[in-house]
């Protein structure tokens, strides 16, 4: 630009001497005045910043150019993704191959009683929430199952806003510390997950969300 300033200058002074009348300088036709007179023209409509009107088609590639270069990456909006239901069925959760694990439902109840060991009340204000787990031995032949020595842990969602830890026992029948070493090809086992929530929670249960943790991956199953 200031190269241009510089030329326009220059062309100015040209345009003065020939005006002037002095016999020593070159003396130009009206066609090269003209000629000299529009491109100067030009320049100045070109870079006068405080010129409204002008040559229309230069300013209009200068806002052009000025607002290509200024644009945000950021201001394009990008396609919103739908919801994805991330859950998987129990048995995927569980990953143990040739057993399937169905869910068969839930009781609540204050008490629960077991055939191999005492369990308390639920206590005051408190309820139990059984899930009913039954296994099946799929692959064929006989197989062990160690959830002892091999924990899962489980937590169940209320209602999508209440979350409670499950309860351990040492009864065969608790799930969480399943221990079968003869569980037959074909058979079939019922287990349960024991959770204790507050009367208030247990009596609008309208969704419940089992979340399983096994070797450090936590899955969600909608039950």
């Amino acid at each position: 630009m200031k190269y241009n300033k510089q030329m326009l200058c220059v062309m100015l002074l040209c345009v003065c001497l020939a005006l002037s009348g002095c016999g020593s300088l070159y003396e130009m036709t009206e066609s090269e005045e003209n000629q000299i007179v529009l491109y100067s023209a030009k320049i100045v409509s070109k870079y006068n910043r405080a010129q409204e009107k002008g040559y229309s088609y230069v300013n209009e590639e200068t806002k052009a150019s000025a607002q290509e270069e200024t644009a945000d990456p950021s201001d394009t909006e990008e396609p919103t993704q739908e919801n994805v239901d991330e859950s998987v069925t129990l048995t995927e959760a569980m990953g143990l191959d040739g057993v399937s694990f169905t869910y068969q439902g839930y009781d609540v109840t204050t008490t629960y009683q077991t055939s191999d060991i005492a369990i308390p009340d639920a206590g005051a204000g408190y309820v139990y929430v059984l899930l009913h787990i039954q296994l099946a031995n799929t692959s064929g032949q006989d197989m062990m199952i160690d959830l002892i020595n091999h924990p899962v842990t489980y937590q169940l969602c209320v209602n999508g806003d209440v979350t409670v830890e499950g309860l351990t026992t040492l009864s065969m029948a608790d799930l969480s510390t399943y221990y079968n070493k003869a569980f037959a090809a074909g058979t079939t086992d019922d287990t349960v997950l024991l959770f204790q929530v507050s009367e208030n929670v247990a009596s609008q249960i309208s969704d419940l969300m089992l979340q399983v943790t096994k070797d450090g991956q936590t899955n969600s199953v909608r039950l």
